[in-house]
């Protein structure tokens, strides 16, 4: 099962989380009974480095355009 705190999308501001997919702040405590999340997304590294949670966002949604684009299979 995804979880939110290994998503790609998320990201710490000081002492909060906030998730880019659903623009909104995660508490620590939502964590425990989060369930299996649609849009989570593997951390990518490029370089050695990871992508920020706004470059996975940009990466997920030309992904989900180009699904919707193709049409029955």
């Amino acid at each position: 099962m995804a979880k939110c705190s290994e998503c790609g999308l998320l990201e710490r501001i000081s002492e909060s989380l906030y998730c880019h997919r659903f623009e909104k702040e995660i508490s620590e405590e939502e964590f425990p009974v989060e369930r299996g999340c649609l849009y989570f997304c593997q951390v990518i590294y490029e370089d050695g480095e990871p992508l920020t949670p706004r470059q996975h966002l940009i990466m997920q949604n030309k992904e989900l355009k180009s699904r919707k684009m193709r049409g029955p299979v």
